[in-house]
């Protein structure tokens, strides 16, 4: 996991020499292993969305933890969708193409993967989504896969917690 890990920091942000694709493919692998078995790889999926192809890893949500299980019950996420985004800055259509992914088919739970943290303006509008569609996309950034990491190295907790602990931390941000 820390080589794959070490490939993922390696990668520049943008789209030059494919690097997205590069970032895309590093950071899904390493999902898989380090959520599995508690998320189970479903499925890598390509879509268009204006023009823009966008690859999403989709996970199979066994509800074998409490915190999976609430997903399923909050937002009916029987599949989780990550969309990476390898970015240096998230911006508002990131957040609106994965919005328009979730539906009743993944239910309205979708976590981005990008390089850094969501800057003040993202976390409103991730808050009015909440709000107003009662959909949670929550962010999780390079810092977070190197805990999660750490987490799976030490065998100490579940990487998974990471996952869990940006949902706290999301849900403390909604008001109430």
């Amino acid at each position: 996991a820390k080589k794959k890990l070490a490939v993922i920091q390696a990668i520049p942000t943008g789209n030059n020499a494919r690097a997205d694709k590069r970032y895309e493919d590093a950071a899904g692998a390493l999902l898989a292993n380090l959520f599995y078995p508690h998320l189970d790889f479903a499925a890598e999926q390509s879509r268009t969305d204006s023009g823009v192809l966008i690859r999403d890893l989709i996970f199979y949500n066994g509800r074998s933890l409490d915190f999976l299980t609430d997903i399923y019950d909050l937002y009916g996420s029987r599949q989780i969708v990550f969309e990476f985004k390898n970015v240096r800055t998230l911006e508002r259509e990131h957040v609106n193409q994965l919005n328009r992914y979730l539906n009743d088919e993944f239910g309205r739970f979708g976590v981005l993967v990008t390089r850094t943290p969501a800057q003040r303006s993202i976390q409103r509008n991730l808050v009015d989504l909440w709000s107003g569609q009662r959909r949670a996309i929550i962010v999780l950034t390079d810092a977070d896969l190197a805990q999660m990491v750490a987490l799976f190295e030490s065998r100490q907790r579940l990487p998974i917690e990471v996952l869990k602990r940006a949902y706290i931390d999301f849900t403390r941000s909604i008001p109430s």
